[in-house]
């Protein structure tokens, strides 16, 4: 609030200096008032347009934060019902060693796999 308190005295004494100046006589505060008047209207709307790109970026943000969370709930319930079928089915050896080949060549499942020697 200080700093609207602030800004809003800034505004009051420009516009009383405007029209208590010399040439003041020859307009009126009228003039000295639409002289601010394009001041004014950005000082409002820049602040104002700012605030909302703001607001409209954290919506964005918690709706994507949404969709992953559960995106990845379901890759979690996918691979923790695809590991309890292959154990209740029991991998045989050779398919198990063609899984772990199949993880050797790929690189983001390499560091997830310990492959046996």
């Amino acid at each position: 609030m200080r700093v609207g308190r602030l800004s809003l005295t800034f505004v009051v004494f420009a516009f009383a200096a405007l029209c208590g100046s010399p040439t003041a006589a020859s307009g009126t505060c009228e003039a000295a008032a639409e002289a601010t008047k394009a001041w004014l209207i950005v000082m409002l709307v820049v602040p104002a347009i700012i605030n909302l790109v703001s607001v409209a970026l954290i919506v964005l943000t918690i709706v994507h934060v949404r969709r992953l969370k559960r995106i990845t709930e379901a890759i979690t319930s996918s691979t923790h019902w695809l590991t309890r079928t292959a154990v209740r089915v029991g991998i045989g050896p050779s398919a198990k060693k063609a899984l772990l080949e199949y993880a050797k060549q790929k690189p983001e499942l390499s560091k997830l796999v310990q492959v046996p020697k």
